[in-house]
Order: structure tokens, then sequence, then C-alpha cells
């Protein structure tokens, strides 16, 4: 099975009949994310200059430790803590515990045990049809809602928001929070996070087929092609902020945060330095790798359909193209669709601090690519693990990555 490259078949019919209709049914409201903070009348002033001073006025900042130099060569394993169906993706919970996502439509927390008995069940909502199925999940940054992301039975990418209340999921309170009908069967992208904004973030591919018949990767009026951002606990049923990049462009879809993407499986926020990372599943050229610091990150174009990487793939190249830090060859020695992953944050092996580990649908082997702040690449190789159909990385509360298998098996990378 090729859940990232097959290009399907049939196409879905589009919203008629007794299909719902796709969310929201009008524009959603904006709302503002920088609101003037309100006035604190017991807040020191500098007409107090005696509540200034304190004990610590004569203490010089503490610098932070420096990372340690990454070493691509330490040497690593995989430990199996778990066999699923097909795992997905995974997001830590509330409790610290990290919930895995099984394609057929279940979560489940990771015990000493390995998978757990599945604490939400879409299965009967959801179709595993080409590229389609359970994709992401996230938890909202106060713990509130789990968001789960996934294609219904009409093959619509959907988010559904599940209530969550003093750590325990009730599946039983959600609500269908986003709805878009897809084109085709593949590209549905479908990967799911909480930005370093505490927004929701939701990355969609081009609608499917094969080189963009839509031209969706530069069609500001569709979700389609891009990264959304919204605003889950404003508006019925969300609210877009503010800042997003094409709220007041006419006839922009205002969810978008940055587009010109083909199909992005899997991003990554960098949880100490916000970068965001975008593994873009590549045409028949170039598998691409983008890194683009946060505040650079709206209204970033990544360049597809014009480009493929860094090639010319129909008409030209767009003035505001964002080119990848790293890109090879489709169907090279690497593989044949890039899986994105994480940057290594843990403790267990600071070898690997401030790595980016990812890997490719069809060559397992996990690697590590190191980019310098001029987005120049500094190293790039394998780290002598294979985690087989690799379709996500998920950090745990720890920091520590586990490498998702399609074929079920989830596995933790270790030192040897």
């Amino acid at each position: 099975m090729a859940l990232l490259t097959a290009a399907a078949a049939a196409v879905v019919a589009s919203a008629c009949g007794t299909q719902p209709e796709d969310l929201p049914v009008e524009r959603p409201p904006v709302v503002d994310d920088q609101p003037e903070p309100e006035p604190d009348d017991d807040a020191v002033t500098d007409d107090d200059p005696d509540e200034l001073a304190t004990d610590d006025d004569e203490a010089e900042p503490r610098e932070p430790d420096p990372d340690p130099e990454p070493d691509l060569t330490v040497a690593l394993t995989l430990t199996e803590v778990a066999t699923l169906g097909s795992p997905t993706a995974g997001a830590v919970g509330p409790d610290g515990v990290l919930y895995l996502a099984d394609r057929s439509g279940t979560v489940h927390p990771l015990t000493e045990d390995g998978a757990g008995e599945p604490v939400v069940d879409l299965s009967a909502e959801t179709t595993t049809e080409s590229e389609r199925g359970l994709l992401g999940l996230a938890f909202a940054a106060d713990g509130s809602e789990l968001y789960l992301s996934s294609t219904d039975r009409d093959g619509a990418s959907t988010i559904t928001a599940v209530a969550v209340a003093d750590g325990r999921i009730l599946p039983e309170e959600r609500r269908t929070l986003f709805r878009l009908a897809q084109p085709y069967a593949n590209h549905n992208g479908g990967d799911l996070h909480v930005g370093p904004d505490d927004r929701l973030y939701l990355g969609l591919g081009d609608g499917g087929s094969a080189g963009d018949p839509l031209d969706a990767g530069q069609d500001l009026t569709t979700p389609l092609g891009a990264l959304l951002r919204i605003d889950p606990r404003a508006g019925d049923p969300y609210a877009v902020p503010s800042s997003n990049p094409f709220v007041d462009v006419d006839e922009a879809a205002p969810e978008i945060f940055a587009y010109g993407l083909r199909n992005p499986w899997r991003f990554s926020f960098d949880p100490v330095t916000d970068e965001l990372w975008i593994a873009d599943v590549g045409q028949d050229r170039r598998e691409e790798i983008n890194r683009i610091a946060f505040e650079d990150a709206p209204g970033a174009n990544f360049g597809w359909n014009r480009m493929e990487g860094t090639l010319p793939f129909d008409g030209d190249e767009p003035d505001d193209h964002v080119p990848p830090v790293y890109e090879y060859e489709t169907r090279g020695p690497e593989g044949c669709a890039v899986t994105g992953g994480v940057v290594y944050r843990g403790r267990a092996i600071p070898e690997l601090t401030g790595v980016y580990l990812y890997a490719d649908y069809c060559n397992g082997s996990v690697r590590g690519l190191v980019v310098d702040e001029d987005g120049e690449v500094v190293e790039q190789r394998e780290l002598g693990i294979d985690g087989g159909q690799v379709v996500a990385f998920a950090p745990d509360a720890d920091g520590e990555v586990y490498v998702l298998d399609l074929g079920g098996a989830v596995r933790r990378i270790d030192p040897a």
C-alpha cells in the first residue's frame, strides 16, 4: 500500500444530496490575536521606585548553557514499545501521556505495557481508502480539547474536537470543527499541531491526482495546498486570528497561514526555537524539507506547483518562493516520499540535540539533518536505524522521539 504516493483513480463526488456541508458554511469570524492587556491598578509603575528594587538587582543574567555539538555518528537503537494496526500520529495529553492515532480511527494511550484500550473511536465515521484515515491529532494548549484530523466516509478532510476534563478524554462530548470536501482521494495531508502561539494548525495537500490539476498550490481562494491556522475556541465552529496573512485579501481563504504545498506529509515546530519545519512530498523529481522562522512563516509561499523543490515544474518561479533547506531525488537512493519529523529536544541522546529527524516512506532509514542559522546544510546522514514504513515521528513529554511504522510498530529512538 502506497499511503503517500499512489494516484487515486476515483474522484470524490462534490457536496450534494445527503452529503454534509463543508464547515464553516460562512466566512469565519476574525479574532484579535493580540488584544490590549487589561489595566492593572496594582501594577508597579515608574512612580513607585521602592517597589522596583529587588534583592537580585545586582545579579548578572545567566547565559543558557550552549547545546552540545551534534554528532550524527552516535550509536542508536530502536526499542519497540507498542503495536497498533497502522499508527499514524502521536501527541502528548494534559496528563503527560503520549496518545497514538491508528489509521482506522482509534486513539490509544501509550502505557508501560504498550498501546492501551482506545479512548476515542471514529472508525465508523472514517475511511482508509487510498491515503485516507485518521491522520493527525493534537491537544489544545490548555488541555481542554483533543483535536482529531481524519477523512470522513465521503472523503472530506475533517477535524473533530473532543472534550477533555481534568485530563480525562470524554469521547461522547465532541463536535465537528472543520470539514472540507476533497476532489481526489490522495494528497489529503492531515497533519495537525498546536503551534507556539497556542493556535491550531492543519496541513492540507493540493487536492490530489497528479501535477496539481486544480492549481490549488498557488490559489489563495482554496484551503487546499496550504498550512491553515485557526482558533478552535472562538466562533462557531471556529475563528481565524487577525494576523493570518490573507484575512483582508478579497476572496482568499482566511484560514491560510502559508501555501504552495503539494502534500505536507508531516510538519512540526521546534519547541525551543519555534521554527516551522515542513516536509513536502514531491511529484517526480524532488522531495523537500522546508524550515522557516516562525515570525517569517505567515504568508510564506513554498512554490508548488510552479516549483518542485528548487526545480521549475509548471511556469515561472514565484518572486516570493521560499526554497527548501534540503531536497533529494524522488525515487532515488533516499526513497520516494519524504516523511517529515521533529527536532530532537530530549535528554537521553545529547548528541542529537537540535538535529532534525526524518525518514522516507519507501526507505525506512531514520536520518538526521543539521542546518545552520543561514539555512545551509551542515550535515545529513543515515543514523543506522530502520523504522520500516515510517509515516510519522512523535515526541513524548520528555522530548524522546518515537518512530511510527504504518506496518504496526511504534519504536522509541534510544542510545545503543
